[in-house]
């Protein structure tokens, strides 16, 4: 079993790559294209934290893997996630162990539970800032998990200086990723206080590092502009109200309500009827994950993307949680396990296939576009017009839900794109009429 599950797991890795590869720019990557150095990368994000938001590493990994290349980024970007996926498997079983089952089952969670995987996952934007910052932030926590289940861990000096610029770094990502990890940490230390439980250097210099990093986050002379879009919504009272109930349905319809409520009833489940002693450390999560949902409340908007940190802590807190349980599977289940799994992995590979077909539908349209841009540029004609929006159904490619060109020429994202292509102008066209063998 182990040894199909990693070769399986190895199978996951490659089609991630070969995802990336089959995705082109979209929307915002096109305004990032500007950088032609890491210097400028660093100076750009650090306009964009003046202009718009406190996103520093994000905005600089975006502007960085633009000037650096697509095919450069594709690479990365698959190692990141391989990452990613094995640090939220240490924060379920608490230990430096890779176990492909476990991988395999991340990555199915992912597939079905992240509302939009393709943003998330797939767009060089998106992911820099989702993604990329998250890995960061499971980083930091690791040796807070550590020493929550070993109180005589430590970090040597060096390391818990250096732990200081980690915390900086996970404490600017983005604005309900950090508001979830700081009230983890808050419940961290408060848990510490009450128990009377010594404290390490690095848990001190860890703390004031996020703390750092998350006032350069919130007090960024951006978020002002962000703010101001907040006038739209009406009167104060109304608002507040209006975006307590669109959180509460976005967290429900993205089933992180749903995560959640299976952790409350499995704990109530481990601790009054199995008499087993919770790991609070769950709980945490747990925490981590409702903050993160609610403090959208916050944010003008709340697309589904910025509900990745909420699947992340809500399915760790989840699977951390079976573990405590020890459930013991029927044997009729272990006899039949390679069956079972076969099966399941014949119904996920319908869902990827379906998805892989939209991606691969975009991917053509887009050269298309792209080589017939080219065609014009060549015969003299730099006012574009093009067909759009290309088609998107699957919240898998990263183009679900975002903009592509409009009517206006003088709209966003209309104009970056030109710039970006080296045109006066381009619009889209009044002719829709698509091949749709990808699409339908």
């Amino acid at each position: 079993m182990k040894k199909i599950a990693g070769i399986l797991s190895l199978a996951v890795v490659i089609a991630f790559f070969i995802l990336n590869v089959l995705t082109p720019l979209i929307a915002d990557d096109y305004g990032y294209s500007l950088a032609n150095s890491a210097f400028d990368a660093v100076k750009l994000a650090h306009d964009r934290y003046l202009d718009w938001d406190g996103r520093l590493f994000g905005h600089f990994w975006t502007y960085f893997w633009l000037f650096t290349g697509k095919s450069i980024f594709n690479i990365a970007n698959t190692i990141m996630y391989c990452l990613f996926v094995f640090l939220v498997q240490f924060h379920i079983i608490g230990k430096m162990k890779y176990s492909p089952v476990l991988f395999l089952a991340i990555n199915i969670f992912l597939w079905f539970f992240m509302p939009a995987w393709g943003q998330n996952f797939l767009w060089l934007s998106g992911s820099s800032v989702y993604l990329w910052t998250t890995v960061f932030i499971l980083l930091f926590l690791i040796p807070f998990r550590k020493k929550y289940d070993d109180n005589n861990y430590n970090l040597n000096i060096l390391l818990s200086i250096l732990f200081l610029f980690l915390g900086i770094i996970a404490g600017c990502s983005s604005e309900n990723a950090a508001a979830a990890t700081l009230l983890l940490l808050i419940a961290y230390f408060a848990e510490k206080i009450v128990n009377k439980k010594n404290f390490s250097l690095f848990e001190f210099f860890g703390m004031a590092g996020f703390l750092i990093g998350f006032l350069l986050l919130i007090l960024a002379p951006g978020n002002e502009v962000r703010q101001g879009l907040l006038q739209h919504y009406g009167s104060e009272q109304f608002m507040i109200l209006k975006r307590i109930v669109g959180v509460t349905l976005v967290f429900g319809k993205d089933l992180g309500f749903a995560l959640i409520a299976a952790c409350a009833i499995l704990a109530f489940d481990l601790i009054y009827n199995k008499k087993h002693k919770l790991n609070m450390f769950s709980a945490f999560y747990v925490l981590a994950a409702v903050t993160g949902a609610y403090s959208m409340l916050l944010s003008p908007s709340f697309p589904p993307r910025s509900f990745f940190i909420v699947i992340v802590f809500a399915g760790i807190a989840l699977g951390n949680i079976l573990l405590q349980m020890e459930i013991k599977l029927p044997e009729i289940i272990k006899r039949n396990s390679i069956a079972i799994a076969v099966c399941c992995l014949i119904g996920f590979s319908f869902s990827f296939l379906n998805s892989s077909r939209n991606i691969i539908g975009v991917y053509m349209e887009w050269n298309k576009r792209a080589k017939y841009i080219e065609e014009e540029k060549a015969k003299g004609n730099f006012d574009i017009e093009v067909r759009s929006p290309i088609p998107v159904w699957d919240k898998h490619v990263a183009q679900y839900n975002l903009q592509d060109i409009k009517h206006n020429k003088d709209e966003w994202p209309n104009i970056s794109i030109a710039e970006y292509f080296g045109l006066s102008s381009i619009k889209k066209s009044d002719s829709d009429n698509w091949e749709v063998m990808w699409f339908k």
